[in-house]
């Protein structure tokens, strides 16, 4: 079945990688990248092509043609949507202990594996990078057909479902709600907000229209449009033994079956379709 192989993404277009074959961890290296290489590697081939809020990305390296290595892979640790996120998955008081993992992908070149064995050597370059962090929030999206079998893989704790929400899209892309409240609150970074919808073909504010109101006015013209997102499966991975015994507090509950993510795809696929 489809749900035996490993999804892998290129040009925006999904794929899918036989089990049949094993990463060989000898061809491959893992590093800390800037954040320009991320942007454009997570733009012309993930799913979400919008760049998050980012601390840390790293990338994975294969073997390339004619002696050089190929970027094959990137994983991009960043900024929650709220502070509570951390808070509530981690059990730190403190948010900023924890970050979310924002975006996870690998080209179809890499074999079966590359994932779990890539996703845990990046661990370990955020932990040094940032020593505060000491969890990672991540959530997969059953109705794209994603139940977290890497999470499960490397032992991330399993917290459960979120709550069914509406988000907002522009060109069918999903706008996180906190560069909504940027733009409401005419907060730090409002501008760069606005030129994100803006380039996805919103029009500019008009001359001393508050940004508030100018949402309103994408969402009354169509510009803006509410979509109903089904509820995600949310992991949390304990990176250090202080982050292991405060979440013994919180559930670690039995990891979704892929029978369940399965019918919820074929759901929203059938939504989507109506």
């Amino acid at each position: 079945m489809i749900t035996d192989r490993s999804q892998r993404w290129r040009d925006r277009r999904a794929s899918f990688v036989s089990d049949d074959s094993i990463i060989d961890p000898r061809r491959y290296a893992v590093d800390v990248i800037d954040h320009a290489t991320a942007r454009a590697f997570v733009a012309d081939h993930h799913y979400l092509p919008r760049y998050p809020a980012a601390q840390v990305a790293v990338g994975l390296f294969g073997p390339g043609t004619g002696g050089c290595a190929s970027l094959d892979g990137v994983i991009v640790f960043g900024v929650p949507a709220t502070g509570a996120v951390i808070t509530r998955h981690t059990g730190f008081a403190d948010a900023a202990r924890g970050c979310v993992l924002q975006r996870l992908l690998c080209l179809p070149s890499v074999a079966a594996n590359g994932e779990s064995f890539f996703t845990a050597r990046a661990f370990r370059l955020l932990r040094h990078a940032r020593p505060g962090i000491e969890a990672v929030v991540s959530f997969s999206d059953p109705g794209v057909g994603h139940c977290g079998c890497v999470y499960a893989a490397l032992s991330g704790a399993y917290r459960g479902r979120t709550r069914a929400r509406t988000v907002l899209r522009i060109a069918g892309e999903t706008i996180s709600e906190r560069t909504l409240s940027k733009i409401r609150n005419l907060e730090t970074g409002h501008a760069g907000a606005i030129d994100q919808l803006v380039r996805r073909g919103a029009d500019r504010p008009l001359s001393g229209e508050h940004p508030r109101v100018w949402l309103d006015r994408l969402k009354a013209h169509g510009a803006l449009t509410a979509r109903r997102q089904s509820p995600l499966f949310t992991y949390c991975f304990e990176l250090t033994r202080r982050a292991r015994a405060t979440g013994r507090r919180l559930p670690r509950l039995a990891y979704p079956r892929r029978s369940e993510v399965i019918a919820q795809h074929l759901f929203a696929a059938h939504r989507s379709d109506r």
